[in-house]
């Protein structure tokens, strides 16, 4: 496992904000420009007009209903108008935002494209230090969504995104260590945010049974040594458990919640349904 984001003028990486919708997450917006504050990195923000909106505006009964009920009849040149304010009124926010921030804006590009596509084509053109933001909150039954994310786009090290419940990017930063191998580049990604979100480093140690954890403990311990700044938490989950650990994060009121994808916080087949559901600050994934 490397955490590595390009600093700002390594040219070889940045933090690319992914948006595809009008109304993302003030939440994600927030933390991708606390991501690139941690790292020194740039932030490029990639507005993607969904081709298959385009296609299903073609069809003669198509409707768009809006949150107050009305109807309107789906047109190119309608959702093209709405799309276009849409991206100059997001580019105006994330430039705020990354201003504020003294964070340097690479740029701000629209493109018209499947979204995934339009992601891999980024990530592999400036690579392969890059990290993901989802600017669109992912709900509890999207987790389809992040295991096609993690099969087919490359050139990133880490993937930010939020769930329905997100509010803030300040406050202790956790990081879920199911191995020791995993510890120190944890541990490095974890103090860089801590910087940012203004809140103490947590390690919490993760395991599926008492003798792994035991184990997990032990390795831990030896290898943090005399470090000081670092409260360790252990938790074991049982099967049919991840309710209960997701509401321990939540009341930890963490400010970001580092992990990695293919284990027991994550695991492979996407399913983080409980945790999306409970999470109030954004999940910072390795790979």
């Amino acid at each position: 496992m490397i955490m590595h984001v390009a600093e700002a003028g390594e040219q070889r990486g940045r933090v690319v904000l992914h948006i595809t919708s009008g109304h993302p997450s003030d939440v994600a917006m927030e933390a991708a420009v606390r991501i690139a504050q941690a790292f020194h990195s740039e932030i490029e923000s990639l507005f993607v007009e969904d081709l298959q909106l385009y296609d299903m505006a073609s069809y003669p009964f198509a409707r768009e209903i809006s949150l107050t009920g009305v109807r309107r009849t789906l047109s190119r040149e309608g959702i093209e108008r709405d799309l276009q304010l849409a991206a100059r009124s997001l580019r105006r926010r994330v430039e705020a935002l990354a201003r504020a921030a003294n964070v340097p804006l690479r740029s701000a590009r629209i493109v018209r494209d499947d979204p995934m596509q339009a992601l891999a084509k980024a990530c592999a053109e400036d690579g392969p230090w890059n990290v993901v933001a989802l600017a669109d909150v992912l709900a509890p039954g999207q987790g389809a969504r992040l295991c096609e994310l993690f099969a087919n786009v490359g050139g990133y090290t880490g993937l930010m995104l939020v769930g329905p419940k997100a509010r803030r990017t300040r406050g202790p930063v956790i990081a879920v260590v199911e191995s020791p191998d995993h510890l120190q580049p944890m541990l490095r990604a974890a103090e860089r945010m801590a910087a940012v979100a203004g809140g103490e480093v947590m390690i919490m140690l993760l395991s599926d049974s008492p003798s792994g954890g035991q184990w997990l403990d032990e390795q831990v311990r030896l290898a943090l040594g005399d470090h000081a700044k670092v409260n360790l938490l252990a938790y074991q989950i049982d099967h049919g458990a991840p309710a209960a650990l997701a509401e321990i994060i939540r009341r930890l009121e963490a400010g970001f919640l580092i992990g990695h994808f293919g284990g027991i916080l994550v695991p492979a087949h996407g399913d983080l349904r409980d945790l999306v559901a409970a999470l109030e600050c954004p999940l910072f994934l390795m790979r």
